[in-house]
């Protein structure tokens, strides 16, 4: 169990045994599979970076390698869990109850998610109304399966900057969209998650964005 308590003061960091994909070359690698940011900086700058938890083989490759990762963030407060086993997700969602924690508390499936929930929180920005926002743009593109990476919001020019995923050989796509158009989501309260909801992706902003049709309908 990572969430032992509200409060988790230090990383809680091991070493596994990898082969590399790539060349069957075997190694250790150093897992870290719990963050607080307010004590752990440099490990909290390791992961917005993408260099937490990949392991660099002697041949070049690199693998990000798939842990159960807990991050806190105290002064915000926040809570999220990277929980690739689907089947550890109850679990995941009952350990937020169990331990008492409070404020944000999110469960996501992949590292890059818990990134860009940090990344929006450190943006001030509500990740409800960014998935919503995410659905909206991929819809008016045809591409709704794509994955899109919140990067950064230009408050002065007025936008929101996203990462659509390399895909069929292209490589990653820098996308920007207006900021008033989330600014308009957020204003929707009917959207808004409740309080209890922890899982907030995107297949949780496709059931939004339908009843927001239905509304207005």
């Amino acid at each position: 169990m990572l969430l032992n308590g509200p409060v988790n003061r230090m990383a809680i960091v091991g070493t596994i045994h990898v082969t590399c994909p790539a060349c069957g070359a075997n190694g250790d690698a150093k897992l870290v599979q719990s963050i607080n940011a307010r004590n752990e900086a440099e490990t909290k700058r390791e992961l917005l970076a993408g260099a937490l938890n990949v392991y660099t083989c002697a041949c070049g490759r690199r693998t990000q390698l798939e842990a159960n990762v807990l991050y806190h963030d105290p002064d915000a407060p926040l809570f999220v869990r990277a929980c690739p086993d689907a089947a550890e997700l109850d679990a995941a969602l009952a350990q937020f109850t169990a331990a008492g924690a409070s404020g944000t508390l999110r469960v996501v499936r992949t590292l890059n998610a818990l990134i860009e929930k940090v990344k929006l929180v450190d943006a001030g920005l509500e990740d409800w109304a960014i998935e919503l926002d995410k659905v909206l743009l991929l819809s008016t593109l045809g591409e709704l399966d794509q994955p899109l990476w919140f990067e950064r919001v230009d408050h002065d020019a007025g936008h929101l900057h996203w990462v659509l995923a390399a895909r069929g050989g292209h490589a990653p796509q820098p996308l920007a969209s207006p900021l008033a158009g989330y600014d308009q989501l957020v204003q929707r309260a009917a959207s808004r998650p409740s309080p209890t909801e922890r899982v907030i992706d995107r297949a949780w902003a496709i059931r939004a964005a339908e009843l927001l049709v239905a509304a207005a309908n």
